[in-house]
């Protein structure tokens, strides 16, 4: 095998050049096509997390304390809001794409009739008898020279084609976050706007500064300097200071394609294929900012409004539970520097562990010297933290909340998406179906250390949670690695802490009509 992977890498660097050898070094690639090859064992899952097990439910009486602890780090600038963001909105609109490549010729009424037995045909209808309804209405109405309602009905086509096409909207190729999604009585609003306006109800410090990262494609960074400055101009708010900067997903995190046989592939120019490895690459990204406190949301997890004020409620909740389980973490983290500790301090410090970090007490740890206690200890809490928000399972595609073994027999909690267990295992796929709760990416970060350093949050991710993934290009099956997930095997190794926030504060758009959906609308 050594003797095959090493002549596929001769052949490799024999096409690369200098640049590109030094993004992808050979020791690199090397491990890529092995893991390629070799495969990846599945998660081992114990039972789903739950309100009690895993998950923790805020009590009402301590809501304003929390709330205190977030406004007084938040007043001194500790916090800063990541955003994923890059990659075009392809998928939203790949029902309507199905429905236009399928059917040549069709008005409504046939769209109607063919709606009955296929589902994207049914999508397509929906969205075109509501298409007043969406906020990019306006626009498309401007582009139009009929009347738009005879041409919806009679030519569908071109609406669709007005709104996906470079012609037109131009949207199958820009990332979501330039696209209008939510209409307001005097404007229409893109996810990028309404994440900056959300984030000012929470975010601004003593100096009214409120700091976001935006990760995007290099390709769109002049559609987004654009958008932020429309967002300058509207002057939403006189008494706040926006810094925004972006970053890009690095080339360097790019993942080796293999053909069938397990050889590079190469495409119609002899040219190798590396892919982008997920958003698992973004932990490189948020490494980089060498930030305090970080809120992590999607950027397609936007809400209108007359929702905000519960989704700025939570957020603060969940980074004043952040602050208060940092607080205690830092306080035995010192504690733990000392020769002599009480063992009761040690049965506090466990129980801790066992009822907020979910961190079970070894076996035998009674039983351990206070050496050994105290570098268990140690090394269990000098780490990243994150509070995840979780909602309610309501049979959203994705990732959950899941008590997991690894091989050495620990047990953590860990955020599991499907394609990280053995779907063949008739007893893990009906631990994984039972799951009560959801992972909407509604997460709090803590990533500095009790003496204030930054962890270096590569060391705590877990390579063996990375993903292989199958792709066609040009009718040719490819495969390749997709890095351990942001907020899943990237975050493996950080303290997790899972906070159940209410199913109104969860409102993605994965596909275009779900922004018909109550979260998406003004007025109801």
């Amino acid at each position: 095998m050594d003797d095959f992977i090493n002549n596929q890498l001769e052949i490799l660097y024999s096409s690369l050049s200098e640049s590109e050898a030094r993004l992808h070094p050979p020791s690199k690639v090397k491990l890529q096509i092995q893991t390629i090859i070799n495969g990846l064992k599945p998660l081992n899952l114990l039972r789903p997390c739950k309100i009690g097990d895993g998950i923790i439910k805020i009590d009402e009486s301590k809501e304003k304390h929390l709330i205190d602890l977030f406004e007084r780090a938040c007043s001194a600038g500790r916090f800063i809001k990541f955003v994923p963001a890059s990659g075009a909105a392809t998928r939203m609109f790949s029902k309507l794409q199905t429905t236009i490549n399928k059917f040549r010729n069709f008005d409504l009424d046939i769209l109607k009739v063919l709606s009955v037995e296929d589902k994207n045909v049914e999508a397509t209808y929906n969205f075109l008898i509501n298409i007043k309804k969406f906020a990019f209405y306006d626009d498309l109405k401007t582009l139009i020279a009929n009347d738009i309602d005879t041409v919806v009905k009679e030519q569908p086509r071109i609406i669709i084609e007005k709104i996906l096409l470079a012609d037109g909207l131009n949207y199958l190729n820009k990332p979501k976050a330039v696209l209008k999604f939510h209409k307001y009585k005097t404007e229409n609003r893109t996810t990028f706007t309404e994440h900056l306006i959300e984030s000012y109800y929470y975010q601004k410090d003593f100096q009214n500064k409120i700091k976001l990262h935006f990760t995007i494609s290099e390709e769109h960074k002049e559609l987004f300097n654009d958008e932020f400055q429309k967002f300058l101009n509207a002057n939403y708010f006189s008494d706040a200071e926006y810094q925004v900067d972006f970053s890009y997903q690095k080339k360097s995190t790019d993942s080796i394609a293999l053909n069938v046989n397990n050889e590079i592939y190469f495409d119609d120019q002899m040219r190798p294929i590396f892919r982008p490895a997920g958003h698992g690459a973004l932990l490189e990204n948020l490494n980089d900012l060498k930030a305090d406190l970080i809120f992590i949301k999607n950027i397609d997890n936007v809400c209108v409004d007359r929702l905000k004020p519960i989704t700025i409620k939570y957020k603060k909740l969940l980074a004043g539970f952040l602050l208060l389980i940092q607080k205690q973490v830092f306080e035995y983290l010192t504690l733990l520097e000392q020769e002599k500790i009480p063992d009761n301090k040690f049965d506090e410090m466990i129980k801790f562990s066992e009822a907020f970090l979910n961190i079970p007490k070894p076996d035998g740890f009674n039983l351990w010297d206070n050496k050994k206690k105290r570098n268990f200890l140690f090394t269990k809490f000098n780490r990243p933290i994150r509070v995840c928000g979780v909602v309610k399972n309501e049979g959203q595609p994705g990732g959950a909340p899941f008590w997991v073994k690894n091989d050495d027999n620990e047990i953590s909690v860990q955020i599991v998406e499907g394609a990280q267990i053995d779907s063949s295992n008739e007893e893990q796929k009906l631990i994984f179906n039972n799951s009560t709760h959801f992972n909407p990416v509604d997460l709090v970060c803590a990533v500095r250390d009790y003496k204030g350093d930054n962890f270096n949050l590569l060391n705590y991710a877990d390579p063996k949670s990375a993903i292989i993934v199958h792709k066609s290009v040009n009718g040719n099956e490819i495969k390749s690695l997709e890095l351990p997930g942001l907020w899943n095997g990237g975050m493996s190794n950080w303290i997790s802490v899972f906070v159940e926030v209410p199913i109104e504060t969860f409102n993605p758009v994965k596909e275009i009509n779900d922004l018909l959906n109550a979260g998406h609308i003004e007025e109801v």
